[in-house]
């Protein structure tokens, strides 16, 4: 089956006097999909999509959405709608009339402008809150209203600035489902804007990370996981414990490498990363280590260090451990079983690791 682009971005740039916002951005959405630019504050994904949204033009490169050129075309004359952080719902305006407000101004009969919004607040489940003021709506009752409002007028692409950040964890957690659920049922593009990590991987078919306004990588979320191309993307996503390695021997998609915790260990080559050179450096998750009190069996390396920190978050434990040579302790965490914490500050543990579990990535990062 053949993938059609609905958005274009060829060598983009953006620049606010002498600072680059973003700097040749060169990205293809395809349509129907979630995609997610992922990054720090400052890095220039919110400014990536205000190009495409129209509320700012690019210094540099082309734009296409559908395959138009956007140059000179106005935000309001776009095939796309946009869901603001903040909302920006009209306080004066009732639910029903927030929603209507876009097509107010469009030559639409009233029976069809009534028909929409309740189609529309009953595909963000609100139907029946027409009337109720927009200062009576909870966090979450907003954000489906912006959503509505930008969904009536029957976008090709929605944009989403941050559109979760002002809600609660649970409440947060709670709507990512529900907004994917929603973009799947209508089978347009969505396009976020996001700094949490965590939200960009429930919610993404494929992800795009900034930094200093660069796109760095482009992938599916299991395989920035999984395969980051380099230590910035690591670290952004989830957490990592970054070692220098050497490689001893290269041979068939493989490596063969010695770091200051083992040696002579055979991993793969990560192909997101260019690792020529003797030189390396590899990452490794803390969920994919064990912490023993006894030397465990079945690994394809093991080692020992001395707990420096364990902090409970509940659903599992995170410990600190010092290892000889190593700069920064080594981070493993645990599921918790049974509620309790079985290593305490300055216990001897022992460390299992599988070849499997160790990423190539390149030395000369930061």
């Amino acid at each position: 089956m053949t993938e059609t682009n609905i958005i274009e971005m060829t060598g983009v740039q953006k620049r606010f006097g002498k600072f680059m916002a973003v700097n040749d951005l060169t990205l293809n959405l395809r349509e129907g999909e979630f995609f997610s630019l992922l990054g720090p504050s400052g890095c220039g994904k919110t400014t990536a999509l205000r190009m495409i949204a129209g509320f700012q033009e690019p210094t540099k490169g082309q734009i296409s959405i559908d395959g138009q050129d956007m140059q000179g075309i106005a935000s309001n004359q776009r095939p796309t709608n946009m869901v603001f952080q903040s909302y920006a719902i009209f306080p004066h305006l009732n639910v029903g009339n927030n929603v209507a407000y876009g097509l107010r101004n469009r030559g639409i009969s009233k029976s069809e402008i009534d028909q929409r919004v309740a189609d529309a607040l009953e595909m963000v489940e609100l139907d029946g809150l027409q009337s109720r003021g927009a200062t009576e709506l909870s966090g979450g009752q907003r954000q489906r209203v912006a959503l509505a409002r930008a969904l009536i007028m029957r976008p090709k692409v929605l944009l989403l600035d941050e559109p979760l950040s002002a809600l609660d964890k649970k409440l947060r957690e709670q709507m990512q489902f529900e907004m994917r659920r929603l973009q799947r049922s209508l089978g347009i593009t969505f396009v976020m804007v996001t700094h949490d990590q965590y939200e960009a991987m429930t919610m993404s078919d494929r992800i795009g990370v900034m930094f200093e306004g660069k796109l760095v990588q482009v992938d599916e979320p299991a395989t920035l996981y999984a395969k980051p191309s380099n230590q910035d993307v690591a670290s952004f996503i989830g957490e990592m414990n970054f070692l220098p390695a050497q490689v001893t021997d290269e041979k068939d998609g493989s490596l063969v490498i010695s770091t200051p915790c083992f040696d002579g260990m055979k991993i793969e080559k990560n192909p997101n990363a260019t690792t020529s050179g003797a030189n390396i450096l590899v990452g490794i998750r803390p969920e994919q280590l064990e912490i023993a009190v006894e030397k465990p069996d079945g690994y394809d390396a093991t080692f020992q260090g001395i707990v420096s920190d364990v902090a409970f978050y509940g659903e599992n434990v995170h410990y600190h451990v010092r290892v000889d040579g190593v700069e920064k302790p080594i981070a493993a965490s645990v599921p918790n079983y049974f509620h309790t914490v079985d290593f305490r500050q300055g216990d001897t543990v022992w460390i299992g690791v599988h070849s499997a579990s160790v990423i190539a990535l390149r030395q000369d990062e930061k």
